[in-house]
């Protein structure tokens, strides 16, 4: 959620009053993140499309946050 809210808020910047729908953006990002590989689709338990990081991005995102713990541990 905190990345699709940076987007919505880039998205917002400087665009002196003309707004992106929120499920555009979305959707916009999503197709984004599936083109680089670091989301996919997938078919949940009610038959809906839905969409989840890779492993990879899961483990980049993971790395980030241990590099930020550490970060502050030095503080």
């Amino acid at each position: 959620m905190e990345y699709a809210d940076q987007a919505l808020d880039a998205a917002r910047l400087g665009r002196n009053g003309v707004h992106k729908a929120r499920d555009l953006i979305f959707s916009e990002m999503l197709a984004q993140l599936e083109a680089s590989g670091d989301a996919m689709r997938y078919v949940n338990s009610h038959g809906r499309i839905g969409w989840k990081a890779t492993p990879s991005l899961r483990q980049y995102l993971t790395d980030l946050e241990l590099d930020a713990q550490g970060d502050l541990e030095d503080i």
